[in-house]
């Protein structure tokens, strides 16, 4: 049976919404829009660089409210690049540095070889806490125990972390399993928790898998951090008989992203606190839902280092809705790859998504 929208009454609750359609939902986000370019042109030092032409050409509308007025308006608001981040973090922050709750470092394989480094207010991580149990709800249920393979149980707000914060919201709980993944320790886990559902990265599943092919007893599990082939997915579901969702987040978007439903027909995205774009990787002009193309977005919600019109480098495409779940949003299709500019040439590879290169 098709459950019903998991994130909608999320969304709505953290838009203020009493109605949630796809116009109320954009005139919310258009909103949080200007009050992010009001942020970061008082606050940041690259933005209000960054900005000074928009505000030359829209700053009495800006400051009065009343711009960007259209999704169309957005695009004419400058990218911010992987680079941008290598060259610097200081330049987007927007709060004190004793404000900043969590720091992150990825490493890159960027041209400066500096890593990419961001910084988290508690504000900011306490939305991430809200989208993860309202995210995870899909597939877990009040009692259940969740086995948690990723990165970061030891790091105070890593992913892991976290996930096991956000569960008791939701009446469920969470542990920290070994990230390696191997064979015995994860069936003296299974022993241990008796978990109910699992959340892993495709590489730690496809070992499990292999080690213990026999049923373990999880009802679901909620794949992240790396792109999920479909040949795993389906041996999971008939080998271990249970269900399987895909997240999509990267530390960029403060982890969570998107969280497939029962239907299987993309990512229901955190709009509430990401306005999400599909553009051109080339020309960077927006394509047509239902057409690939690289993911793009901005942080409507976050306090100590907003990004606008960030590009992921991943290659998606919009899907419209109604979703076969009943929600009539918009939702994003899984990851068909990523972008990469080589030696002048565009070329795409295999994606990675990001949490699995949490570092800091």
């Amino acid at each position: 049976m098709m459950k019903r929208p998991f994130l909608d009454d999320w969304i709505a609750r953290c838009c203020g919404l009493e109605v949630l359609s796809e116009e109320s939902l954009r005139r919310y986000q258009l909103n949080k829009i200007n009050e992010v370019l009001r942020y970061t042109e008082r606050n940041s030092l690259l933005y209000r660089k960054r900005l000074a032409g928009v505000f030359e050409r829209h700053g009495e509308a800006i400051r009065a409210g009343m711009w960007p007025a259209s999704p169309d308006d957005v695009t004419q608001l400058p990218f911010t690049t992987a680079r941008d981040l290598e060259d610097g973090w200081k330049r987007f922050v927007c709060v004190p540095l004793d404000a900043i709750a969590r720091m992150v470092t990825l490493s890159t394989s960027g041209t400066t070889g500096e890593p990419k480094r961001l910084a988290f207010a508690s504000a900011d991580l306490e939305r991430t806490l809200d989208f993860f149990a309202h995210g995870i709800s899909v597939l877990v249920r009040p009692g259940d125990t969740v086995l948690i393979l990723l990165p970061g149980a030891e790091r105070p707000d890593g992913v892991t972390d976290l996930l096991i914060r956000a569960l008791p919201r939701i009446g469920a709980r969470g542990v920290a399993g070994n990230p390696a993944a191997e064979q015995a320790g994860f069936c003296r886990e299974l022993e241990l928790h008796r978990p109910d559902c699992l959340v892993a990265a495709p590489g730690q599943l496809r070992r499990l898998l292999g080690a213990h092919p026999a049923s373990p007893g999880i009802r679901a599990i909620l794949s992240s951090a790396e792109p999920l082939p479909q040949d795993l997915e389906e041996a999971l579901v008939h080998g271990w008989h249970c269900e399987v969702f895909d997240h999509y987040g990267l530390t960029e978007t403060g982890y969570g992203g998107g969280v497939e439903c029962c239907g299987k027909q993309g990512y229901h995205l955190r709009e509430g606190d990401l306005f999400f774009e599909v553009v051109d990787p080339v020309s960077g002009e927006p394509v047509p839902d239902g057409t690939p193309g690289e993911v793009v977005f901005t942080t409507l919600t976050r306090q100590a280092m907003p990004l606008i019109r960030y590009r992921t480098g991943d290659m998606a495409a919009m899907l419209p809705g109604p979703c076969v779940c009943g929600s009539p949003l918009r939702r994003l299709s899984r990851i068909r790859g990523r972008f990469r500019k080589v030696g002048g040439r565009l070329e795409v590879l295999a994606p990675r998504k990001g949490w699995m290169e949490d570092s800091g």
